[in-house]
């Protein structure tokens, strides 16, 4: 039998704080504005020279730059939430030494079985 609530969209999984999300779409998300990033910064690189080109691919790194921090941030939220901790703690991922344990943890650590304060479903919104 199919959860009832609303279905998770792209839009949720990216920018939304509520609900919770396992390690797995975490890291994967992780990974896809890593190498979204990366892509970018070779179409800068690619583009030394060539003024119309570069101003373009620059422009581009730089929104993917802010989409992705905003988005990071929201993933790192509903990660929290699995795990059963509260959202602002996605703060710790700024802080330069504990960032890399953070992100680390936040991969590793098992979400809570079954609901919590924070929602019914993993890989969901709240309904």
């Amino acid at each position: 039998m199919a959860e009832e609530g609303r279905q998770p969209s792209m839009a949720w999984l990216f920018f939304s704080p509520s609900g919770r999300i396992g390690r797995l779409p975490f890291f994967l998300s992780w990974l896809f504005w890593l190498f979204t990033g990366g892509f970018l910064l070779a179409q800068v690189l690619k583009y030394e020279g060539q003024d119309a080109p570069l101003a373009l691919w620059t422009l581009a790194l730089v929104a993917s730059g802010f989409l992705s921090t905003v988005s990071l941030v929201m993933l790192a939220i509903k990660r929290l939430h699995d795990i059963g901790y509260p959202g602002p703690l996605a703060l710790c991922l700024f802080i330069p030494v504990l960032s890399p344990i953070v992100f680390i943890a936040l991969c590793l650590w098992p979400g809570a079985e079954g609901s919590n304060e924070f929602g019914g479903r993993r890989n969901g919104p709240n309904s």
